[in-house]
């Protein structure tokens, strides 16, 4: 073997055992950090998430919150911050890589917030995959924002507190939200952009409702119970509106029930070249 040749392999032998790893590399980790619950105070939760798979919960243990990560720290930096005054909890991650399809990325972060707090509560999320079960949270206000996302939210229980405004922004994604109607909101606004969104207004009914439901290249598909009354103003540029047994009258759509209905639903939404879809059965 020639001079060049032995140090080319001790270079090699060398990189291997400081464990030098090519550019490109991943380098997976985990981190389990959590916050011991000292008070229940309203707080700001702000969770911001690339790419990967999310699962969100009430925690089951007296902390405000427990997050589970893993993570390649190549490309991914950790977020948990909270500050007192304001109170404001910042958890998920600052950088992500998320030109990886989620499908395929086992970047994974498990979330569970305090359900004694009073909170309002927004998610940033990118090519992820995710299972937001908000069931039991104390949630004054929601925002959700997705961009190339495959999301569910629900709530399996009726919110404990009432809800001023539920946002939901929906990019290149697709979005289930479930029993609505337990989420005790007074306004829901949706940006559907050229996503597909499912809202199902199941649960316990303790109010009436007003949703905002606008559509670019997406569909909107609204399943409203057959008790709650239902009313729908809808523009439509070059987009369709489809209906089941609504009547029109006076420039809106009615349900039968409209005027003896014990709840109601107030539906506004706008088609540019996308569809509404209302279900009342």
């Amino acid at each position: 073997m020639t001079a060049p040749d032995r140090r080319a392999l001790l270079v090699a032998v060398a990189a291997l055992a400081l464990g030098a790893a090519p550019a490109g590399a991943q380098t997976w980790r985990t981190l389990d950090v959590s916050r011991q619950l000292h008070d229940s105070g309203a707080l700001q939760v702000k969770v911001q998430y690339g790419a990967g798979r999310l699962d969100l919960h009430a925690a089951a243990t007296r902390v405000l919150y427990d997050m589970r990560l893993r993570y390649d720290a190549e490309r991914t930096e950790p977020l948990h911050a909270f500050t007192q005054n304001p109170r404001v909890l910042r958890l998920g991650v600052r950088k992500q890589n998320v030109k990886v399809p989620s499908d395929r990325n086992p970047a994974e972060m498990r979330l569970d917030l305090a359900d004694a707090v009073p909170m309002e509560l927004s998610l940033e999320l990118g090519a992820v995959e995710a299972d937001l079960d908000l069931t039991r949270l104390r949630l004054h206000r929601l925002d959700v924002r997705t961009n190339a996302s495959e999301a569910t939210l629900r709530f399996d229980s009726p919110n404990p507190e009432p809800m001023t405004s539920m946002r939901l922004d929906v990019g290149a994604a697709s979005l289930k939200a479930l029993r609505l109607a337990n989420a005790n909101a007074e306004e829901i606004s949706v940006d559907a952009g050229v996503g597909n969104v499912d809202l199902d207004f199941g649960g316990e009914w303790r109010r009436d409702m007003s949703v905002d439901v606008e559509v670019s290249l997406g569909v909107a598909h609204l399943r409203v119970p057959s008790d709650v009354g239902v009313r729908v103003e809808v523009r439509k540029a070059l987009g369709s509106f489809e209906h089941d047994g609504l009547e029109k009258r006076d420039g809106a759509y009615y349900s039968e029930n409209w005027d003896t209905a014990r709840h109601r639903l107030r539906i506004r939404a706008e088609a540019t070249l996308g569809k509404v879809e209302v279900e009342h059965r």
